[in-house]
């Protein structure tokens, strides 16, 4: 499996995500540690009530921790909000990738339309009794690129529907390019196996209109394709 964009996207996004929450939590930690301190030096300061030398120094230091203790809180919210956006962005892609076709699907489903259509044109012009040569040699070029779907199988980042739909149209593809493979125009031009063949298409291409309404492909962008 070839690692796309959109894979390397999601493995920068998620360490980048790591990386911040690590952040965020050792600032906290941090933050945690300077509260203690400003504790520990205010209970010395009013033990110290006394001297007023030591007790400025210790203002001074007090001062001093709790702009530490700022900066720590204000790092660690942003690192905390860097983290949850890189977290949501690797997330969404992760997303976009499962619900959305890649290259290799795109180009089977494109291939797939075009060999329907070529297909159905081709059994419509069947029954005329000129050409049969070339209707011959047409049948089985277009029975090997369909049985050539046997080898295609659906991108496994794709969700568990997606995959199933897919897996299922290749499928069907290649059962039609096997059982045409095998028939000649003379048999073809019998009406049982002509309204065969025409009910096995109509169905596959109910199959294909599943699966671009699933992944919300436009017809008219495959007909483009295909011109």
């Amino acid at each position: 499996m070839m690692i796309s964009l959109l894979d390397w996207l999601f493995i920068g996004m998620l360490s980048l995500a790591i990386l911040c929450l690590l952040c965020s939590s050792i600032f906290f930690v941090r933050l945690i540690r300077i509260k203690q301190k400003i504790v520990q030096v205010q209970t010395i300061m009013e033990k110290k009530k006394k001297d007023k030398k030591k007790r400025k120094r210790f203002k001074r230091k007090v001062i001093s921790l709790k702009k530490k203790k700022k900066k720590r809180v204000q790092l660690s919210i942003l690192f905390l909000f860097l983290g949850i956006l890189f977290i949501s962005s690797a997330l969404f892609s992760r997303h976009y990738q499962a619900t959305n076709l890649g290259k290799l699907d795109s180009e089977g489903i494109a291939e797939g339309y075009y060999l329907l259509n070529t297909v159905t044109e081709q059994l419509s012009s069947i029954k005329e009794q000129q050409n049969s040569e070339k209707k011959q040699k047409n049948i089985r070029e277009l029975a090997a690129k369909l049985s050539g779907f046997g080898v295609r199988y659906a991108d496994p980042r794709l969700t568990v529907e997606g995959q199933r739909h897919l897996n299922r149209y290749y499928a069907q593809m290649k059962e039609l390019g096997l059982n045409l493979n095998n028939q000649s125009v003379e048999s073809l031009q019998q009406e049982e196996i002509f309204e065969g063949y025409q009910k096995d298409i109509k169905n596959i291409v109910q199959i294909q209109d599943n699966v671009l309404r699933y992944f919300k492909v436009k017809e008219s962008t495959l007909t483009r394709k295909n011109k």
